[in-house]
């Protein structure tokens, strides 16, 4: 061999290494799904990002009026090089907000978007990129996360992308509740395509498609926090009790109206959700309201009140299945609270009950081969088996879930899923349907683990259990928010559910009424009306064959309420379950696009897109790829440099490839210098 051959070897011999060691080292084109929040991807078209672009500043503004809170998300991003760039911005929003407004400003320009069809408002984003237009789009890749792409960037100059949505805030377990996403989990999905392959040489993606057996992508994060500001104006129409902000420090300013909430300092890390309760002065008032808004020639109507609080000592026997997720994802403090509220769970449990246990990760166990009744001894069992979980390995949901509900139907007993988890899987709609079409008389109910839990997916599997959800986000919370469950548990439910309308009226409601609703859950409903609506509402229910009522006087307000953006959204999200559960998908794709248009919100098939008219890039003007360091939510696998564990045995592949470097190096020495050991002499 010549030195050449060996030259060759060494850089060959680190290629290999890092092939063997990557989960997946290249930005696919569907990698936005998995990406931590507050990212500004900046991209040349046709190239992968290398390096990073400079964050400057997040700033969120919340106005809170009544029930409804208008949600305000400015993200300012600077290019400090010398070339012209494109970004890409992904970034988490709540699971029900109604996406309608988009500001681009870049310089002295503002440019504000409008609503189209997602094909058409791809075409023209991408026309205006190719002409040197400054542009950006936004679009929904799922319910509760969204990308923005920005055309065009100057060298030296800041682009600031602002996002407006519109969401209800009901009144739960006693409280009201303000959350604002700042951080993504990222989600694993089982046996996903090896797209990212798909630009690598042959043998290196033959080398990454033999080693993993599902993707994940890369997690772009650093130790480094990204820092939020955060301002609220709490308007909710009532005397305020306790305001608490449960994971940021923040102060309170009073108001006209109400109080002022700000961060205790205008930098916070933004590396957890943001949660801010509320509750009123005098409990003895009635935590509920309705309201009506005229648009046009149409009336749109939002009833907001909490479920009764039903005193019922005869709890009925039961038999639960906890299912707890210990995948990497759920390392540090979110297998704590995961244990803690698992052992509280089994603890609360009577004589009467029979119970189980399954735990997955990358494959799953159940401590009893079926339910077994609470005795010391099953007791005992399942605090050592409790005691000795760890959290690693992929997230694979399903044959859990499967197990669980496959479970004999028995008509004697109340039947209860309690599933923990940190809800980071990229194939929700495949478990919600699953769920939907094989809950059968069972409940389950989901609790939420984690700084930055998927609360689309937790709730929207709570919702085709017919259950309910809980979200526990510090160790100290699992007390308090498990007794909400557990009232849940173990009282009976509100069913039958009616709506009578003022003077008769017919309403077209966004989506079917809930068929159980427990203790301390709200009732909402969103209604559309041809009439101008006025008088009581009527709500009406049984208990345990009791009938329930509660009466509520309708109010109208302006029509900057948002009501009617916000009847649409929940219409799209029930027309897109009943896509998802196996609907007729042409007519119901094009009932959601013209919902999306003549209300002005995103949805999945539709897009938010500002192009400028003036062009500003100088034809050949060169650009280069860069990306934006990102931080990892609090406490998880990613809090620190390094690879994400709920994919794949990262630091196993990485020791494998350094193996392969160190071999092949030794290789490589020793066929490089046994020829001149062995050249004959002249």
């Amino acid at each position: 061999m010549n030195l050449r051959s060996f030259l060759v070897s060494l850089l060959w011999a680190p290629l290999l290494a890092v092939c063997v060691s990557a989960q997946r080292p290249v930005f696919a084109a569907n990698a936005i799904e998995d990406t931590p929040s507050g990212t500004l991807y900046l991209r040349h078209s046709g190239q992968e990002p290398v390096t990073e672009a400079l964050r400057l500043a997040t700033r969120m503004q919340v106005q809170v009026t009544g029930n409804v809170a208008r949600v305000h998300v400015q993200q300012e991003f600077s290019n400090a090089g010398e070339d012209w760039v494109e970004g890409l911005y992904v970034f988490p929003l709540s699971k029900d907000g109604a996406v309608d407004e988009l500001v681009m400003r870049i310089g002295e320009r503002t440019i504000r978007g409008e609503v189209q069809e997602k094909a058409k408002a791809q075409a023209r984003y991408n026309d205006a990129r190719a002409e040197g237009r400054r542009a950006s789009i936004v679009e929904q890749e799922r319910p509760n996360l969204f990308t923005s792409a920005v055309a065009n960037i100057a060298p030296h100059t800041t682009a600031t992308i602002e996002i407006t949505y519109l969401e209800t805030l009901p009144f739960r377990d006693g409280r009201y509740t303000l959350n604002l996403p700042l951080a993504i989990t990222p989600r694993y999905t089982p046996g996903a395509p090896q797209d990212a392959t798909a630009q690598m040489p042959a043998v290196t993606a033959a080398l990454m498609n033999a080693a993993l057996g599902t993707t994940a992508t890369p997690e772009k994060v650093t130790a480094a926090r990204q820092r939020v500001s955060i301002e609220i104006e709490l308007e909710p129409g009532f005397a305020l009790g306790e305001v608490s902000s449960l994971h940021h420090a923040i102060q309170t300013q009073s108001a006209p109206s109400g109080k002022r909430v700000l961060l205790h300092t205008d930098d916070a890390p933004a590396d957890r959700d943001f949660e801010l309760t509320w509750t009123q002065a005098s409990a003895k008032e009635v935590a509920g309201a309705a309201f009506a808004e005229r648009i046009g020639g149409e009336t749109f109507a939002l009833l907001m009140l909490s479920t009764p609080q039903q005193l019922d000592e005869a709890v009925p026997a039961r038999e639960v299945t906890f299912i707890i997720d210990t995948s990497g994802s759920m390392q540090g403090p979110s297998i704590e609270q995961a244990r803690a509220a698992l052992s509280m769970g089994i603890d609360r449990l009577k004589q009467a009950d029979r119970f189980n246990v399954i735990r997955f990760a990358s494959d799953y166990s159940k401590l009893f081969s079926s339910p077994q009744p609470v005795t010391d001894k099953s007791r005992a069992l399942a605090s050592g088996f409790v005691a000795g979980l760890t959290a690693n390995g992929g997230t694979e949901m399903r044959a859990p879930l499967e197990t669980a509900l496959s479970s004999p139907a028995d008509p004697e007993i109340l039947q209860q899923i309690i599933f923990i988890t940190d809800g980071s899987v990229g194939n929700e709609a495949e478990l919600i349907k699953l769920i939907h079409d094989r809950i059968g008389e069972k409940r389950l109910f989901t609790v939420g683990i984690g700084a930055a839990p998927n609360a689309y997916f937790l709730g929207e599997a709570a919702v085709a259990g017919r259950g309910s959800y809980t979200f526990i986000a510090e160790r100290d919370q699992v007390g308090a928010r498990m007794r909400d469950l557990f009232a849940k548990l173990e009282r009976p439910a509100l069913i039958d559910l009616k709506v009578q309308w003022p003077e008769a009226m017919s309403a077209d409601l966004a989506a079917p009424l809930p068929t159980d609703l427990y203790s301390g859950d709200p009732i909402v409903v969103l209604a559309r009306m041809p009439q101008i609506a006025s008088g009581e509402v009527v709500l009406s229910g049984l208990v345990r064959g009791v009938k329930w009522t509660q009466r509520l006087p309708l109010t109208t307000v302006g029509d900057a309420s948002g009501l009617s953006k916000l009847w649409a959204r929940e219409r799209i999200g029930a027309l897109s379950r009943q896509m998802h559960f196996g609907g007729d998908g042409e007519p119901l794709k094009a009932a959601i696009i013209d919902l999306a248009l003549k209300h002005h919100v995103v949805s999945e098939f539709t897009s938010l897109v500002a192009v400028d008219d003036e062009v500003v890039r100088p034809s050949g003007s060169p650009g280069h790829v860069e990306q934006a360091a990102t931080s990892a939510p609090v406490g998880g696998a990613w809090a620190t440099v390094g690879f994400a564990k709920t994919a794949t045995a990262a630091e196993i592949w990485l020791c494998a490839g350094f193996a392969c470097l160190a071999l092949s190096l030794l290789l490589t020495y020793t066929r490089f210098r046994r020829p001149a050991l062995q050249r004959p002499l002249a």
